[in-house]
């Protein structure tokens, strides 16, 4: 019988998300602002703006070409952990093996090799990238395949789950309002912007290292987990994978939402310089608002999870962002003291704070779902594989990650991103409504009941090996 971890260790253990959220938030944010920088803000652009074959860009096709090694490597990572015996754990020996990568690679992406707009920075970054990828997957997928292992009755999950929102999302909300004012600190100070950025990078990685150490030494599989590792050859597991019907839906609905969320993603840095007019600061400005909506939405979570279920929880959090983010095609550019200023700053803020009370729905809810899933896997299989259904997730959420990202580029290089020329920011809220509009329609379908029932016989068996 497994040990429960202590409220000290599971609160070190979520840590580890606010950790690697903040390397991805250097790849996907930083990066995309050091890379394509707004105009007058004392950058240039490191690769061309150019578009080819009518749709891609330089850093559209770097984020493609990276994304396709991190998704390569998800199923080939979840099953390799799935049937690891290692003796520092199946879960936990993947973290060792990852955390080093994980954060010294972004840190190159902030030197590259050429001069600005040179072919060569062009191939440095999709190399980058995808050596990045790859190493945020060794860490992430097991990581993540922990959660079940960890918390096994359907209440603690979601507690456990709330309990990773509720610690990382701080650290990664406070974190989206620092590195503005960071890189504004740094000019302040004397600093280029060139080297205010990266300043701000290194001193971010050094946070994120911390942070994703702490799960590697307080998980311990031996006392914690008692899962069963799997048998299954590794085209069997991709195949019985797929062929999983809720999953299917399940990970339709999470693509459309990470399509929708990750286009907002950049999004104040942007509506703060180029919309409003104001400083990298106001972007921080902007993000407290986020953060206020954010901790009431969490009081919620808990409870919705337990009276309405997941699904519709996911469902209502859906239509929220929609709203949110539909309200964002409504600005119009502006200077402070402008015509459309005051109406810019009602609008804008009042999506901000719409959109946090959503947040905590995507950081928590997801989690339980695919947990449920696993369960329902687990008790017609007879054994956990976790890391598979987490690396399979992995691999097109992050082509859904690229997917987004290309579509940014594209729509700020076709469209504009100053100004004079801001219909590429303007189009991104719309864009991303639609899209969690049509996942809250294929949630709609997920047999949420079904898979309860038959995961119930594992819960009530409390032994994988006994249900199979």
């Amino acid at each position: 019988m497994a040990e429960r971890m202590s409220t000290a260790r599971r609160v070190a253990y979520a840590l580890g998300v606010g950790g690697y959220q903040i390397t991805d938030r250097i790849v996907i944010v930083i990066a995309l602002y050091y890379y394509l920088p707004p105009p007058d803000v004392g950058l240039t652009s490191q690769v061309s703006q150019g578009i080819f074959l009518g749709v891609f860009t330089v850093f559209g096709i770097g984020m493609l070409i990276g994304r396709i090694f991190d998704s390569l490597a998800d199923p080939l990572v979840g099953h390799a952990s799935d049937r690891s015996r290692s003796p520092l754990g199946r879960r936990r020996s993947f973290l060792i093996y990852g955390i080093v990568p994980m954060l010294v690679l972004p840190a190159l992406l902030f030197w590259p090799p050429a001069a600005p707009g040179s072919t060569l920075n062009g191939i440095a970054l999709a190399i980058v990238l995808s050596a990045y990828f790859v190493a945020f997957t060794v860490y992430v997928a097991p990581y993540l395949a922990l959660l079940p292992e960890l918390a096994t009755e359907p209440r603690d999950r979601v507690r456990l789950s709330t309990l990773l929102g509720v610690v990382s999302f701080p650290v990664v909300a406070l974190y989206g309002a620092a590195w503005p004012y960071g890189i504004e600190l740094g000019r302040e100070l004397g600093l280029s912007s060139q080297d205010a950025v990266r300043w701000v990078v290194v001193g971010s990685l050094l946070v994120a290292f911390v942070l994703c150490l702490l799960p590697i030494l307080v998980v311990d599989e031996r006392r914690f987990t008692t899962t069963i590792s799997s048998e299954l050859p590794f085209k069997q597991a991709i195949v019985r994978t797929l062929s999983n019907r809720p999953f299917l839906l399940f990970l339709a609905a999470e693509l459309l939402l990470i399509f929708g969320t990750t286009l907002l993603a950049p999004i104040p840095i942007y509506y703060a310089t180029v919309i409003l007019g104001r400083s990298e600061g106001f972007a921080a400005t902007m993000m407290l608002a986020v953060l206020g909506t954010t901790l009431i939405g969490f009081l919620v979570i808990v409870r919705a999870g337990d009276r309405i279920g997941a699904r519709r929880g996911m469902i209502v959090c859906n239509l929220i962002f929609a709203l949110a983010a539909g309200a964002l095609g409504l600005l119009r550019p502006d200077v402070p003291g402008g015509p459309h200023d005051l109406s810019n700053l009602v609008i804008l803020f009042s999506a901000m704070a719409t959109l946090g009370i959503g947040v905590p729905g995507l950081l928590v809810l997801p989690y339980v779902i695919i947990s449920q899933v696993i369960d329902y896997d687990t008790a017609q299989t007879g054994s956990n594989r976790s890391a598979m259904y987490f690396g399979m997730q992995g691999l097109l959420i992050k082509w859904m990650y690229g997917v987004a990202g290309a579509v940014i580029a594209f729509l700020f290089a076709r469209f504009g991103n100053s100004p004079e020329q801001a219909l590429g920011i303007l189009l991104i809220g719309p864009l991303g409504a639609l899209a969690c509009l049509l996942s809250a329609l294929v949630l709609t379908f997920y047999p949420e009941r079904t898979v309860l029932a038959v995961a119930a016989r594992l819960h009530a068996s409390g032994d994988a090996s006994e249900v199979k």
